[in-house]
Order: C-alpha cells, then structure tokens, then sequence
C-alpha cells in the first residue's frame, strides 16, 4: 500500500521465465508452454485467533483457459533500465506469462506479463525458488532489479520477479502519463479522467486489474516454471497479494514472507492519516526515551509543534540539487513539512537524521532538510522517458485501491480517526486521503466481493515482519494478518521504517533461518541488542 498521491518508495522489480540453469539440471526449460520491537510474537499455538473461512469463488469463476509461457531477451526487455551489469555474464532468463486479461471469459484480450529469473550464486542451489510480489499496488519490481542482484537471499535461492498486470513492463500497461505531467491537484483531476478514458477507448477491463486477477497470476506462473514448491515474498501491497494466494490457490507455495503487512480485512483509508501521525509520534518519542537524543534534541515534540505553526504562516525556501545536478529553489511550509517526514519513515535510513533536521529548523538551519530532501528525490522525477515513469503504475493503484478499499472507507471516517492527533498533523495528512476519494469516482470499478475483502486463514508457514515507525503499514496490520496464519511468526524492527527485510543484518538473519525451515520458529535474539538509532549529525 502507499499513500494515494505520493509515489510508493522504490522497491524491485522483474521477474521471468525459467531457462535451463547451469547449475540446477532439473530446472524446467524455458519456451512457449501451453499448459494443460518487540520479541517474536508466535502464532503457531491453539490460542491464535480463528477466522471465518472466506465464501467460496462463484462458479462462473471457474473456468477452462491457457496460460503460457513465451521466452524474450533479457537486454531487450530490460534495455529502458539503463543497467551497469552484464545480464548474460549473470545467466539471467527472461519472458512473459500470457494469460486471460478476465478468466472468467477465456475469450478475453490477453495480458502479458514480463518476468525474470535471477539464479543463485550457489552451484546447488535450493530446489524452492522465492518468487517477489512488489507493492504498489501498480510498483514494477523488474525496475528493482538491481537490488535484487545484491541481495543475499541468492546465496542458496534463485530469485523470480515479475511485473503484476498493467505494471512495469507488463503489457497492456497501466501507467498514466497524463498524471505525472499534471502540476497540480486540479491538473491531476483532470488528467486522471484523461487516463481512464483513454485505456477504456484502448479495450482495457479496468475491472479485471486488481489482486484477484493478480493472484490468478501468481498461481498460473508458478504452474508454468514447474517448480515443485515456490517461497513467496511479499513487501506491502506485495503482502495483500501473498494472501490473496493463500485464499484463493496456494497449490506449491512452501512459505511466505509477509514484509509491511497490508491484510485484505483493514480500511486503510479511514486509517491512513491517524497511521502516519501516530508513527512521527512514535518516532518522536522514540528521540525523547533515549537518553542521548533527548539530551540531543530537548523538548523536540512541542518544538516541532511550534515549528509546523511557523513554517504555515511563513514557509522556508531553501536549494536542492536535483538529479541532473541543478539547483531549484524549494519552498516547504508547516503542511509540506508533516508530509514529507511522513514519506521519509518509509526509509528506515533516513529516519535517524529526523530529529536533527528538526533542530536544525528550529534554528532556521536547513543542511539536514536539504540532505533529506535530495537522499529521498522528494519532487524529482525518477525516469525521463516517452512512456512516463513505468516504475509506478497509476490506473493499476487507482483500480485496485478504488474497488478493494474506496467503498470501505469514508473520508468523514478518516477524519473522525484522526482527530485526536495534534492539530499540527491531522489536517496535513488528510491531504492525500482527500485526494484519493476525489479521485476514486473517476475510475468507476466495481466493489471487491466479501470473499475479497475477508481475512485469510492458512497454516502453510508464514514469516511476518515490520518496522516499528512504519507510516503506512503499521505493525498492528501485522498482528492482524497472523490471526488466521495459525503457523506464522512475527516480528518487529526497532526504529524501522516501511519494507525491512534488509534494512538490518538482524532481519535478513532471520528471514534466511526462516526459509531454511519455515516449521521451526526461527532465532531471533538479534532484535534484542538492536535499539532506534538517532544521528547527531551528516554522514
């Protein structure tokens, strides 16, 4: 989940079709294929909440198609990446999963989905592959595929990436130019009913994008690569895809890591605002009970308070350098302010630096804004292309969030949640849940189902992880989504942001341990020696 006009923090991307690996002889070959802060919490024990078992799919639902597998090459599928690593010398594969853009009309236009396969650095690696669910919803994880060619999950696990339907490389594609030229909210109103249309005059089912087509998806591809067991990971919108997995068809899935849990069963909208103030809260006090930043950063709550005040009635301007190197003139008021610290909890790097920054200001000092400001490309477009930027697919977000959780919410609800904040952050965080429910209309998709919008239970082995400042998906969504995980683990980051899974050494600890053996709770006695970490000044 993201907020509704920020752009979602990058997070990966790609994934593809499985050639022949070197080192693994019983990798299925690729082709054209038609098928026929907290200690852990542990909820593999009696006493874990039971959920209702969701209604069963109708039966015009259940219908006869083929999906297949089409292979590509690698450097022309990924060439608008503008990659600085050999995806050959990297024995990388890539293709597509073509399926039915709406499954329950085989007929239907087709939609293709890019995908890519990362092999291990291991000569025997382990036979259960992890497959990658981006968030979003609309993030392309082929965009993040730098990343994942780092991570050290490829020690012993091929990686697979894809781009969820109308995502990223993905074909038709979701993405809406006309709103990311728009300048502002009026131009954005305007432009958004611009991209609907337009797709709607291309032939596309806005119905048929949202995560039950996506897990559809998800089944279809890890039939196709042949794999006997598949490990999912999840990070955000990632997360409510995972379950919908679980849901609805989890033939072959091993275990799941659930990285910034959003379950399909929370109204996120009447609980977007009060989420992201209760975490800069939580952040500030965070400063306030360790003794060093307190002695740091006084009385840095009412500060900031005071500071937001001023800032509205009188906004600082300041320079940045932006990505090609210029310098543009910035203006911050006390609203901007609240937003922007909001979508820098996102970064677990970067929430450190919060309270200094928040002296600073308070001084009318302003090198600490001006770091964060450039180390997140707050304001900076991140791809100059014809296309717009396909790490973000806008219609995808509006689709799915707007039929899954628009009709669930109300922004007289969002209000009544938020309005025991201080007065300095409510209305400012209000901003983009306004936003998003003036938009909502526009796009003109259907209700999700009660079987949708249901809690998921499932006893296959889940890993359960989130930050203990996350803005958006906090770790009470975490809680929420083991109730009916009956073998699930949880655990919380200290000082930790949105998506943590490698934001510590401690985390990446235990996710490998988990996927070693997801029935064995894994050892988590890092967390105890870890602790919120505050910067006193620039690296």
């Amino acid at each position: 989940m993201r907020h509704a006009v920020t752009r979602f923090r990058p997070l990966l991307l790609v994934l593809i079709l499985a050639l022949t690996l070197a080192a693994c002889a019983d990798e299925p070959e690729l082709g054209s294929v038609t098928p026929a802060t907290a200690p852990a919490v542990s909820t593999n024990s009696p006493a874990a909440p039971s959920v209702p078992a969701a209604p069963e799919p109708p039966a015009e639902d259940l219908v006869d198609y083929a999906a297949y597998l089409e292979e590509t090459d690698c450097t022309e599928l990924l060439g608008l990446l503008d990659l600085e690593f050999d995806l050959d010398e990297l024995g990388v594969s890539c293709g597509y999963l073509i399926a039915p853009e709406e499954r329950s009309d085989p007929e239907s236009a087709e939609v293709s989905l890019a995908l890519a396969v990362i092999p291990s650095r291991s000569a025997t690696p382990r036979p259960d592959p992890i497959i990658y669910l981006d968030g979003g919803p609309g993030g392309s994880a082929l965009f993040g595929i730098a990343d994942w060619i780092d991570s050290p999950l490829r020690d012993e696990y091929e990686l697979i990436l894809f781009d969820q339907r109308g995502t990223g490389l993905s074909w038709p594609s979701l993405n809406c130019l006309e709103m990311e030229e728009a300048e502002d909210d009026e131009a954005n109103f305007v432009a958004a009913q611009a991209c609907r249309d337009r797709l709607i005059d291309e032939g596309v089912n806005l119905n048929a994008y949202n995560s039950r087509a996506n897990a559809a998806d998800v089944a279809d591809l890890i039939a196709q690569l042949g794999y006997d067991e598949v490990n999912l990971l999840g990070i955000s919108y990632g997360t409510r895809l995972a379950m919908t997995v679980l849901r609805d068809n989890a033939a072959g899935v091993r275990s799941v890591i659930l990285d910034s849990s959003y379950p399909p069963n929370v109204n996120a909208y009447n609980e977007q605002a009060l989420n992201a103030g209760l975490a800069i809260l939580a952040m500030l006090r965070g400063c306030a009970d360790d003794p060093d930043c307190a002695d740091a950063f006084p009385d840095l709550e009412q500060r900031f308070y005071s500071l937001i005040d001023l800032l509205d009635e009188e906004p600082i301007l300041f320079e940045v350098e932006d990505e090609e190197g210029e310098l543009v003139d910035v203006e911050v008021s006390g609203a901007d302010l609240v937003s922007h610290i909001s979508d820098w909890l996102y970064i677990t790097d970067l929430i450190s630096y919060i309270p200094l920054m928040i002296d600073e200001l308070d001084r009318s000092e302003t090198a600490t804004l001006q770091f964060l400001y450039e180390e997140s490309g707050a304001g900076f477009g991140r791809q100059d292309a014809a296309e717009g930027d396909l790490s973000d697919s806008e219609a995808m977000f509006y689709a799915v969030e707007c039929r899954e959780e628009a009709p669930f919410s109300t922004l007289n609800q969002a209000r009544a949640q938020a309005a025991d904040l201080p007065t300095q952050l409510d209305e400012a965080l209000l901003g983009s849940v306004e936003n998003f429910f003036e938009l909502c209309p526009i796009w003109d998709v259907a209700s999700a189902t009660a079987r949708e919008r249901a809690p998921v239970a499932s006893a296959i082995p889940t890993l359960i992880l989130a930050g203990e400042y996350d803005p958006v998906t906090p770790p009470h969504w975490g809680l929420l989504a083991a109730q009916g995980l009956s073998n699930s683990y949880f655990y919380v980051l200290p000082g930790g942001g949105h998506a943590v899974i490698d934001a510590s050494d401690c985390m990446m600890t235990i996710t490998k341990a988990f996927l070693d053996n997801p029935t064995r709770e894994p050892d988590a006695r890092c967390l105890n020696e870890l602790t919120p970490f505050f910067a006193y000044e620039l690296p």
